[in-house]
């Protein structure tokens, strides 16, 4: 009875330093992967890399005119503020969806060839941050140009980005094992994430809804159920040198969520992984 509890603990305990592990072992190919993916993303493109930057400024303007005439809230880093929702909202959302359907997109190879079937998922989220990276250079200047110095905060740069990455990547080790039972999957999660996107303040700053647009006790609970309302604040304090405005205790609260959803994940997928490929 002793042995069978302890076997049952060690897939919780294991499976995300399993996948660790594997990540390790084949950062070569994880690499490989990401560099396929940006090849194939800007391949005979003229402006190539450039798109990375164009298409989160194109919403970027489409967002602040829309705000700018529904709301009379007086953000005076408004475009910047909103660039960077955009930005990090593309980091989680493009990660969960992306990853979604990884192995299903890759079954082919992942049939010919053994090697961890995670690191489809992974490269998915790498390429992201690549591109994340790639974009914040157009922050420069506008942080040139509203005279904002980095301070300590910036540290919270890199702390938003790898919980966005970890919270994406947990829901996609997920979502990516139902997607070879089903693929309705897909499309549900594209609805998901269509509605989080307008529930998140990506193109509207957080206090519109923390400060007395729902009951305190309301807000409290939206920013446990909505990790992303805490990480997109984060990433604009980062830059703007603004406080949070949110409190340490749902601050911990979101990250423990995060960390629980990226773990759970990587048992449910390492649990799962198998039957998967039978699926495809």
């Amino acid at each position: 009875m002793a042995k069978m509890k302890l076997e049952s603990k060690i897939p919780f305990l294991s499976s995300p330093l399993h996948i660790l592990k594997n990540l390790t072992k084949f950062s070569q190919l994880l690499k490989n992967l990401i560099i396929r993916d940006l090849k194939i993303r800007y391949h005979n493109s003229v402006i190539g890399y450039g798109w990375s930057l164009l298409e989160p400024l194109a919403l970027t303007v489409t967002f602040y005119i829309l705000f700018a005439i529904l709301s009379d809230d007086k953000d005076p880093y408004r475009p910047l503020t909103i660039l960077l929702g955009i930005l990090l909202w593309s980091l989680f959302a493009k990660s969960f969806s992306l990853g979604t359907v990884a192995l299903q997109r890759n079954s082919s190879m992942i049939k010919k060839v053994y090697f961890p079937r995670e690191l489809f998922l992974f490269s998915k989220c790498g390429y992201q941050v690549v591109q994340l990276s790639l974009s914040l250079l157009v922050i420069i200047p506008m942080l040139i140009h509203y005279r904002l110095v980095p301070t300590t905060m910036i540290l919270l740069l890199p702390a938003a980005i790898i919980l966005t990455s970890l919270l994406g990547l947990g829901l996609a080790l997920i979502t990516s094992i139902w997607q070879t039972r089903a693929r309705d999957i897909e499309h549900i999660v594209t609805i998901f994430l269509r509605i989080s996107f307008y529930l998140s303040p990506v193109f509207y700053p957080l206090k519109m809804i923390t400060n007395g647009r729902i009951p305190s006790q309301y807000s409290e609970i939206y920013l446990i159920i909505n990790p992303m309302a805490t990480y997109i604040t984060m990433i604009r304090s980062a830059f703007t040198g603004e406080s949070l405005g949110i409190s340490m205790e749902n601050l911990y609260i979101t990250v423990g969520i995060t960390i629980a959803i990226f773990w759970i994940g990587c048992i449910y997928f390492v649990r799962n992984e198998r039957q998967a490929v039978k699926n495809l």
